[in-house]
């Protein structure tokens, strides 16, 4: 089958085949503006560092509280305190926190939440509890199911927001994705928040792009303190990402990089829980606008291309002519298929995903989409978002009900 270069299905495929090359230029040159933090060898001097205090929220964390609480205390930041919040736990995870602390001669502080008051979602709660505790000028917090890799990674990370002037300080995260489901479904769902938010400028005072990552944010306790701190975002649903925009709109100084063997956080541990968790985060993080245009950017550029890619192999399977591969809206097709797969490849790359799990990649876009459409949805309130036993209604917590605190500290 040949078609005409002015038939309007190859102008459409070579606009699309187009979009790819403009898309894979801006993804390279954001790749060679985003920063590359190493931790610090073992005989580095880095000066005297101010204190730190490094606040770990865990709810249910019993399988995985003992690594992370034991990673933070290996490093070798000596001015260090740890500070892990119970919040409000039906496991183990109190009285693995309350072992760990007396083994530890006073360089971890459990606080314990029993009840969540109006107005706050849990894990902003229990980090301003913990904040409200902490002694150093210097604030890092962190998740329960980060695993710090390399001794010297506080210190490092300390050593850059120091020379660097930081407020507030990102490291993205590297995932454990121990399913295959969860090796495709993290760097599709990541590429497509980062395009979205751009990280690379985040230090750029004349965009308005940032980026977090909860599971590493540091900040300077006055500056966050100034701003509002947790309570700031006390009712949001990606409190992480909501608290750097508001910490850039303020003026603050906010650095974002890529750690290289610093830390990494647990995926997902089931299909449900990933499908309420990245529908939880596309819905807090993007506009309804951003939805919309990344399920309709989506079935143009990936659903257009692949559903003409697998009609043109069929229809050579039956016919046993290839031409329409060669030329026209065929070979259009196959470039921009071509340029999503290298970007696939980088992406997987990049967020530590195995390469052998590339040519799944089409199910995570797919996954994206659904997730995308149930985020847009909720927005407009037609379905709730679900999450850790809690439920959201256009972005108001309607159950658990929600009671006057009680807390602790030991």
């Amino acid at each position: 089958m040949s078609l005409s270069l002015l038939n309007p299905w190859a102008v459409v495929a070579w606009g699309v085949a187009a979009a790819w090359v403009a898309i894979v230029v801006a993804f390279a040159r954001g790749c060679r503006k985003r920063s590359l933090l190493r931790p610090l060898s073992g005989d580095t001097v880095s000066g005297d560092l101010p204190r730190l205090s490094v606040i770990v929220a865990a709810k249910n964390e019993s399988d995985c509280i003992e690594t992370c609480i034991r990673s933070l205390l290996r490093q070798d930041y000596g001015n260090l305190e740890v500070i892990a919040v119970n919040d409000r736990s039906t496991d183990d995870t109190g009285a693995i926190l309350e072992r760990l602390a007396q083994e530890s001669a006073g360089r971890l502080k459990v606080a314990t939440v029993s009840s969540l008051p109006a107005g706050w979602f849990g894990k902003p709660h229990a980090l301003d509890l913990g904040l409200q505790r902490a002694t150093g000028s210097l604030v890092l917090f962190t998740d329960a199911d980060c695993e710090f890799l390399a001794a010297s990674a506080l210190r490092t990370a300390v050593a850059e927001v120091e020379r660097r002037n930081f407020d507030f300080f990102t490291i993205a995260a590297r995932y454990s994705m121990n399913s295959l489901r969860e090796c495709v479904a993290v760097p599709c769902c990541s590429e497509t928040l980062m395009a979205w938010l751009r990280p690379e400028r985040a230090d750029d005072s004349r965009t308005s792009d940032v980026f977090a990552n909860g599971a590493f944010i540091l900040v300077r306790k006055e500056p966050f303190d100034r701003i509002g701190g947790w309570g700031a975002v006390r009712s949001q649903i990606s409190e992480d990402l909501q608290l750097a925009r508001l910490a850039k709109r303020s003026g603050l100084n906010v650095g974002v990089a890529q750690g290289d063997r610093f830390y990494h956080t647990e995926s997902y541990r089931s299909l449900r829980e990933s499908w309420d968790g990245w529908s939880r985060i596309l819905k807090g993080t993007l506009t309804p606008v951003q939805l919309l245009i990344t399920i309709v950017r989506s079935t143009v550029l990936f659903v257009l291309p692949l559903a003409a890619l697998l009609w043109g192999l069929s229809d050579a399977l039956r016919t046993g002519r290839f031409e329409w591969f060669s030329h026209g809206a065929g070979l259009a097709f196959v470039l921009a298929f071509a340029l999503r797969s290298a970007l696939d490849v980088s992406t997987f790359r990049m967020v530590g995903a195995p390469l052998a799990a590339v040519p799944l990649a089409p199910l995570g876009r797919l996954f994206v989409m659904a997730a995308a459409t149930r985020a847009l949805l909720s927005h407009a309130g037609l379905v709730n978002t679900h999450w850790r036993g809690a439920t959201f209604a256009a972005g108001r917590l309607v159950m658990p009900l929600q009671v006057q605190p009680e807390a602790q500290i030991r």
